[in-house]
């Protein structure tokens, strides 16, 4: 603020300047796919929208350029969009999760031959419908068979929406793979051994279940829809360009499977992603997040170019929304947690405030 621009501080418009933190101008210019963790008030999405202006500059007069901001709450794409706005010249644009994937849809012709299936939404089966189907068959009770909860979030996060369910000929991961603890390793899929035979004797149930009453579940559509965008890649690259992005924006990260986000790196490219996010505030059930996933997501996005592949996450450890005193008792809770239960969430630097806060 100086004397130049007294005139336009005195208009209602006017909204001072936002002055980024060292740790935040480093994660806005790393060059690349981004992956950033920081937990709740350490101004991720503040990164999220200086990082969208800084490549909005950097592609200035490049007609073919595009941005997407993406997350799963209507309310934080619309504060997004209200900060940035539109851009003459620069395709941008701010969609739920939930619009992106209607918007794929319409966009994308289904694949002739393929046996595809129309997703209509009463016949989709969330974690809701799903709890009641598994509680109600008969004979079923909590002392012989799994919480509903951990069967949904196994089905999800690794028997179908998993790279290597992807990439296996069936589409799911086998009961051997699942039940051998060394091919997801024990601080991935955190499901006790003893648990895992029959865990998948629920799956298979399950799938008997959504084949005769024509159900579909959130790992059926994005698969359906990532091989209809590979589809479109190789055969009518006009198809393609019209729904692909040249750099996508994905803030609350850990509410999604790696399919979800192999989505993402299908539209934009392994190197043009900027994922945001805090493993400890996953509220989308059935998602077992762990940033390490997205890193396999990008290998196997980035095929043999290996340079596109991310470097390890970084983070903003700098709070903003609460004080040094509030942070630092939430620091002594975590500490108990993560002594209790090393693996419950991703252990990162403790945050620290502006000012100390008044005394209790």
């Amino acid at each position: 603020v100086n004397h130049m621009n007294l005139e336009e501080i005195a208009t209602n418009s006017w909204v001072p300047r936002l002055h980024l933190s060292d740790e935040e101008l480093q994660v806005v210019e790393e060059p690349g796919t981004v992956l950033l963790l920081g937990r709740s008030g350490t101004g991720k999405t503040v990164c999220i929208c200086n990082r969208m202006e800084y490549d909005c500059q950097k592609h200035k007069g490049d007609s073919t350029f595009s941005q997407l901001f993406v997350a799963r709450s209507k309310r934080l794409t619309k504060y997004v969009s209200g900060v940035l706005g539109e851009v003459e010249g620069i395709g941008r644009g701010f969609l739920t999760y939930a619009e992106l994937l209607c918007e794929l849809e319409s966009a994308l012709p289904q694949i002739s031959g393929r046996g595809e299936r129309s997703f209509r939404p009463s016949a989709r089966v969330d974690y809701v419908r799903f709890k009641d189907y598994y509680v109600s068959r008969q004979g079923l009770s909590k002392d012989t068979h799994p919480d509903p909860l951990v069967v949904w979030t196994a089905i999800r996060s690794f028997l179908k929406n998993s790279i290597e369910a992807f990439q296996s000929s069936t589409g799911f991961l086998s009961r051997e793979s699942f039940s051998n603890i060394g091919v997801l390793g024990k601080n991935r899929c955190r499901v006790p051994s003893d648990l895992r035979d029959a865990i998948y004797d629920e799956f298979e149930q399950y799938q008997i279940y959504l084949q005769s009453q024509n159900l579909w579940d959130d790992c059926d559509r994005i698969i359906s829809l990532i091989k209809r965008i590979e589809y479109a890649r190789r055969n009518d690259s006009a198809l393609f360009d019209s729904v692909r992005r040249s750099k996508i924006y994905v803030d609350e990260t850990q509410d999604y499977t790696q399919l979800e986000l192999l989505l993402f790196f299908t539209l934009s490219g392994p190197g043009s992603l900027f994922l945001a996010g805090d493993p400890a505030q996953s509220v989308v059930e059935g998602t077992e997040f762990r940033f390490e996933e997205v890193r396999s997501v990008a290998y196997f996005a980035a095929g043999n170019n290996r340079k596109l592949v991310p470097s390890k996450p970084l983070s903003v450890n700098l709070n903003f929304r609460s004080h040094a005193g509030v942070l630092n008792v939430a620091s002594s809770f975590l500490d108990y947690l993560f002594h209790y239960y090393p693996s419950s969430a991703k252990q990162l630097k403790k945050d620290y405030g502006l000012f100390q806060g008044s005394r209790p």
